[in-house]
């Protein structure tokens, strides 16, 4: 108890025996383990983030901002991570926790995950506190940057098709990303965005993916293969765009020369990418900051919000991949598409 005491910086310990306690950690080299003062007291000061392995660039940045704020607040944090094909026995480890911060979570996520501690926080899925991006807002910037440039044939890869929002009610514990509102808000703004300056949205113009760079190249091979091929893609995952300029590079087309690119998120491959890729910004290293601070606030008892948090701004980041088209007025000469 004494030495717990000293640990915890308690004020009901004599300076010379706090001394010769911390001369003895210092002696052993004895460290705090986290779960172990979990399991003794409780849920004082320990919080958990759920996800799932796939997207894990995506969660990684989530999880960034998570562990910046726990840190500022004295809270240990430990992260779950959930398989997709078998149930999770790791769940029973949020219930030490204060609360638990949820990255992409399927709808039923209290059933599939019953231990879950009372306080939950989400970004990009359902709970009772959901953090979301204004997806309408940085997808109409996406398309009206391609618009602006004087493309008219643009076509959009979406985040998720009707087989996925199929799986989405199915019993695998913790189904594919898209599953949430993300994938249709960016769609249906893309659509408006289209229709309000004049253009059409061809058959096959519109392809699903799941927001991996594979889905973006198959994806990709579609639309070139159509009659009359787009000369820009918005692709509503930055994995699914580095996808389409990975295929458009090996078939020997040029970006953004030949077809111009944009992506959705800003990951660190987005800058990463060559040509760097211009993309829509999603804060979310603020998103997972912003949700252990909302668990912090519920855990220790204050006042909660009177309701969900407003909706992140996003950004619209010009980089290189994205150009007038070959042919116009501004475009890099008139040669043509190559084959």
């Amino acid at each position: 108890m004494t030495v717990s005491n000293v640990i915890n910086n308690k004020p009901n310990v004599r300076p010379q025996t706090r001394a010769r306690v911390l001369a003895a950690i210092e002696a052993t080299g004895y460290q705090v383990n986290p779960l172990a003062r979990a399991l003794a007291g409780g849920r004082a000061r320990l919080l958990s983030v759920l996800t799932r392995q796939q997207n894990l660039p995506y969660a990684t940045e989530v999880l960034m901002g998570a562990a910046q704020a726990a840190e500022e607040y004295g809270y240990d944090l430990i992260v779950l991570m959930a398989g997709s094909g078998t149930a999770s026995d790791l769940s029973p480890m949020a219930s030490l926790s204060a609360g638990t911060l949820l990255i992409q979570p399927p709808p039923d996520v209290r059933e599939r995950f019953p231990h879950l501690p009372a306080h939950l926080v989400s970004v990009d899925g359902p709970s009772d506190w959901p953090l979301t991006v204004d997806n309408a807002s940085g997808a109409r910037a996406a398309t009206q940057h391609l618009i602006s440039l004087g493309h008219t044939r643009i076509a959009f890869i979406s985040g998720m098709d009707a087989h996925h929002r199929r799986l989405a009610g199915s019993a695998v514990p913790y189904g594919p990303p898209g599953v949430g509102e993300d994938a249709p808000q960016r769609l249906d703004a893309y659509r408006q965005t289209m229709r309000s300056a004049g253009l059409s949205v061809p058959d096959g113009y519109v392809q699903s993916g799941d927001y991996s760079k594979r889905s973006g190249e198959e994806a990709t091979h579609r639309l070139l293969a159509l009659p009359d091929p787009p000369t820009a893609i918005f692709a509503s995952g930055d994995a699914m765009a580095v996808g389409v300029m990975h295929t458009l590079q090996n078939l020997g087309l040029r970006v953004p020369e030949d077809l111009s690119v944009i992506g959705f998120d800003d990951l660190p491959m987005a800058a990463q990418a060559r040509p760097a890729l211009t993309t829509v910004r999603q804060p979310l290293r603020e998103m997972g900051a912003e949700g252990v601070r909302l668990i912090v606030r519920l855990a220790e008892g204050e006042d909660p919000p009177a309701g969900p948090p407003a909706p992140f701004p996003t950004e619209l980041i010009v980089r290189a991949s994205t150009a007038p088209p070959l042919g116009s007025a501004d475009g890099a000469g008139a040669a043509g598409r190559q084959p």
